[in-house]
C-alpha cells in the first residue's frame, strides 16, 4: 500500500485525511487516525476541491479521465447522492467549470 497525497480534514477527528493505492491500482482515502475509510474511483486523475459535502463534511474531489466529463466525488460519487440537484458546492463547481469551459461543461 502506499501513500499519494492529503486529501482535507475527516470531519469525525479533524486529523488528516490521505489517498492509498493498493497494489490491485484500487484508492481509498482513508482518515490515520481514526480509521473512516472510503473508496475512491480506480482511473482518473484526482484533485481537490476545496469544498466540503453540505451532508457528511468529506472534501469534494474532482475526478478527471480523457475524453470524459469530469465528475465530483464525497465518500461516494456525488451524482448518486439524492440531493444533487440542489447541492450549492457542486453548483458552484459546475458554474465555474463551465466558465473555465473544461471539456464536457458547456
Amino acid at each position: 500500500m502506499r501513500k499519494l497525497s492529503e486529501i482535507g480534514t475527516c470531519p469525525k477527528c479533524q486529523c488528516s485525511i490521505t489517498i492509498f493505492k493498493t497494489k490491485n491500482y484500487k484508492r481509498f482515502a482513508k482518515c490515520e487516525i481514526c480509521g473512516s475509510s472510503y473508496p475512491l474511483p480506480k482511473r482518473g486523475s484526482i484533485s481537490n476541491s476545496a469544498l466540503l459535502c453540505p451532508l457528511n463534511k468529506y472534501p469534494i474531489l474532482i475526478i478527471e479521465r480523457n475524453n470524459m466529463r469530469a465528475y465530483f466525488w464525497s465518500d461516494h460519487p456525488c451524482f448518486s447522492c439524492t440531493k444533487y440537484d440542489g447541492c450549492q458546492p457542486i453548483k458552484e463547481l459546475i458554474t465555474e467549470f463551465t466558465e473555465l469551459k473544461v471539456y464536457g461543461y458547456k
